[in-house]
């Protein structure tokens, strides 16, 4: 059962073509999510909305804020670009990152250390990382500006692996852009690929693979994107991606549905990669 929200806004700043708003909102009880939310101005609500989410790049130092343009690579900043192109976009801090790190621990150890102890709950990583998405879509429904029938999620590596978790989970998702982030669990094996915590879910091998994982997104449309030379997600494994959740797109007569592009670099989300993405969700929303 979803807890109570508690939603506040704690700085709103009016700019000539946005509204930036810091919010905070609860996913469990005393679990405080900061949150960037942006909104166009000149614009007619309700509008559609886009969450955004950060990558991981060992920097926990960094979140929400990268997203949002005021911090870090300008590649990552989709949170501000796709507002200027009339959406609303809501930036969450994950858990372990910016404002939500655990100030305890350096580096990574505060993300094992959660992870660890999720285990021994009988819980992982992943599955609160996923709730934290549900969380900011029931945030997005709060507020009055957003079409709640028009609802996407973005991100770039850990971003874009969270997108195709959370959306077989999650219907109110209509459209996904995950960047960098979609291969086979095998072909990170193969590759000796290793990534954060939240990446392995014990036993899911048993059950399938990424391809199936996205297979249950269909028929909603759902980009990836990937570098040619991009060995944390193997170009082969997002080719296989492709190839099987495509049959299951096919049967739903969904095809134009899920597409690949690959981009001739590595891991990167560059201004040749960025358009097709806002591109995608521009064709569906």
């Amino acid at each position: 059962m979803h807890s109570p929200l508690n939603p506040r806004v704690i700085r709103r700043k009016e700019e000539p073509d946005r509204i930036v708003e810091l919010v905070h909102y609860e996913a469990e009880p005393g679990d405080v999510v900061p949150a960037i939310l942006m909104i166009p101005r000149r614009r007619t609500p309700p509008l559609p909305a886009v969450v955004c989410h950060h990558q991981h790049a060992g920097q926990y130092e960094l979140g929400k804020s990268e997203v949002a343009g005021l911090a870090g690579n300008p590649q990552q900043a989709v949170a501000a670009e796709l507002c200027a192109r009339g959406y609303i976009t809501l930036s969450p801090d994950a858990v372990c990152f910016e404002d939500r790190r655990d100030r305890r621990f350096e580096g990574d150890s505060g993300e094992r250390f959660l992870s660890h102890e999720l285990l021994l709950k009988g819980l992982t990583l992943q599955g609160k990382m996923v709730w934290d998405v549900k969380r900011a879509l029931d945030y997005l429904f709060l507020r009055p500006e957003v079409d709640r029938r028009r609802l996407a999620m973005i991100g770039h590596s850990m971003g874009g692996v969270e997108t195709w978790f959370t959306m077989p989970l999650e219907p109110r998702l209509k459209v996904g852009v995950a960047s960098c982030a979609t291969t086979t669990f095998a072909a990170l094996l193969a590759a000796g690929a290793l990534h954060n915590d939240g990446m392995y879910v014990p036993g899911l091998l048993q059950w399938g693979d990424v391809p199936d994982i996205v297979s249950m997104i269909a028929p909603r449309p759902f980009f990836m994107l990937t570098g040619q030379d991009d060995w944390r997600f193997p170009l082969q494994g997002a080719k296989e991606v492709l190839t099987r959740a495509r049959m299951m797109y096919r049967r739903l007569g969904a095809s134009e549905a899920l597409e690949l592009y690959v981009s001739p670099g590595g891991h990167e989300f560059t201004d040749e990669m960025r358009p097709r993405a806002y591109n995608w969700l521009d064709r569906w929303l």
